[in-house]
């Protein structure tokens, strides 16, 4: 494993031991091992370094004495402040942004991630290309500085708007695809699992899977974004067929060109009539709340069923804490390792979907059979006798169907 130095900038509000546990995590989903600590509370940012010229000389000291050549910062970095850095220690630095991008492209395995990906990398380079050529413009300027050194960086420039071009064109290719599957499950409930990374999603989907499904498992692991893929498996609840799928994991602090990039793998969620809001109850809640909050505000989920899942409920030691959290909503406390709360779980979802069912009762014409099928292996039946002309059926129906098959309803 690599071995670095991590670097956590704060504000006075930030909680310093999450920063340092998130940082390190991070570090080692990248493939590093964080030797060293340093931490300052900023309440200016230094232009030329971020931190102050102290803890610079601080780190260099360090590292010279671990014999480490990588610093990790959990803040981004403007490219002047990289180049400073990096001339005064001597050592590659690496910021929160590039570090996530990094475990990003690692991460991906489908084609849509990969190029989201990609497209991430771009926008978050292109910019940096431009603060550089006119950070180098005001170091020099003037008569004698227009040469091949301006020409090349407008050169990297160009092509990179084209590969951005070229990627976003890609992308809406798939998108496209991809709503034309999403047709097919129409009149499908469909769910999504979302959350904090780590807290979960892909290890509720599995068990999922394992007690009411057939398709094959996602890939879970206990590490930051562990999966970047959206898969969409689906699960039979008895009578209640619905399609639940995995996104990937929210984190604190992203870039702006990073978050649009990150928002834009969870269309998924905005099509969804569920969301299943997960929370790691172990680590830090009030920061995963806020920061699921404002991403799903960012993507306007609109008026959707909620249901937090605080999961990992074996991890915590204070119960009566964690009881305290969304008490107004939906809300379930479980641990996805368990076979009894993964059934708890299905019969709450469950409940939450029937919930505005209207109870009815239908006379279906014998003629009419594969209306009567469909009913009947949509829904829980709870009464069924028959006359001379159909069945006669006591249910409770949804809204989209009772519109549909209205004309039966007695």
């Amino acid at each position: 494993m690599q071995r670095v130095i991590q670097v956590n900038a704060v504000n006075k509000e930030d909680d310093l031991d999450n920063k340092i546990y998130e940082l390190e995590n991070l570090i080692k989903t990248a493939g590093g091992e964080s030797i060293a600590y340093v931490s300052q509370v900023i309440s200016k940012v230094n232009p030329k370094y971020y931190i102050g010229s102290g803890k610079v000389k601080e780190i260099e000291d360090l590292a010279k004495k671990n014999d480490v050549d990588t610093v990790i910062f959990d803040v981004e970095l403007s490219a002047s402040q990289l180049y400073n850095l990096e001339e005064e220690m001597k050592l590659h630095v690496v910021d929160w942004t590039t570090l996530i991008l990094d475990i990003f492209a690692m991460r991906a395995n489908t084609k849509e991630a990969r190029l989201k990906i990609k497209l991430a990398q771009l926008k978050y380079q292109l910019p940096r290309i431009n603060k550089w050529f006119s950070y180098l413009s005001r170091q020099a300027g003037g008569i004698g500085t227009r040469g091949p050194g301006e020409t090349m960086l407008e050169t990297d420039r160009r092509a990179i708007v084209r590969d951005i071009k070229s990627l976003e064109k890609s992308i809406k290719s798939i998108d496209k695809t991809k709503r034309i599957n999403r047709l097919s499950r129409k009149g499908i409930h469909n769910l999504s699992l979302v959350g904090y990374t780590n807290a979960g999603k892909s290890t509720i989907l599995n068990g999922m899977i394992s007690l009411f499904g057939e398709d094959k498992y996602v890939y879970s692991d206990d590490l930051l974004f562990a999966t970047l893929d959206t898969s969409t498996r689906r699960l039979d609840f008895s009578n209640t067929k619905l399609t639940l799928t995995d996104t990937v994991g929210f984190i604190d602090n992203l870039s702006e060109e990073l978050n649009d990039s990150f928002l834009t793998t969870l269309d998924e969620v905005r099509f969804s009539d569920m969301l299943l809001i997960v929370i790691n109850s172990a680590t830090n809640i009030d920061q995963q709340l806020k920061t699921i909050e404002k991403s799903l505000a960012d993507i306007d989920i609109g008026d959707k069923k909620i249901l937090y899942v605080f999961n990992k409920i074996d991890m915590v030691e204070d119960d009566l804490a964690i009881n305290l959290y969304k008490r107004e909503a939906d809300r379930i406390f479980i641990s996805a390792k368990e076979e009894e709360d993964l059934i708890r779980l299905k019969e709450k979802i469950v409940d939450m979907i029937k919930a505005d069912y209207e109870l009815v009762t239908m006379h279906i014409p014998f003629s009419k059979g594969s209306v009567t099928d469909y009913i009947m292996s949509n829904y829980d039946i709870l009464e069924v006798d028959y006359d001379s002309e159909g069945t006669n059926l006591k249910l409770k129906i949804s809204k989209e169907d009772y519109t549909k098959y209205g004309n039966y309803v007695r």
